[in-house]
């Protein structure tokens, strides 16, 4: 994924524009994206690229997750 393109997947999740996802973005976007089954668990996940420990994405950390 390029760095344009997860800018742009970036700012879909981030519905808030505040330059983080936190974990309702996050879970809203997996289940707009057809992924409710395991919701948790791939929150979780995806939570495990918060590197800072925070407890929300920013963009350094979500490109770190894409790649």
């Amino acid at each position: 994924m390029t760095e344009t393109e997860a800018k742009e997947l970036f700012d879909q999740i981030d519905t808030d524009r505040d330059g983080q996802i936190n974990i309702v973005e996050l879970a809203n976007h997996f289940k707009r994206e057809g992924h409710q089954g395991k919701l948790k668990e791939k929150v979780k996940a995806a939570l495990e690229a918060d590197a800072n420990h925070d407890r929300v994405i920013d963009f350094n950390e979500f490109q770190q997750m894409v790649k």
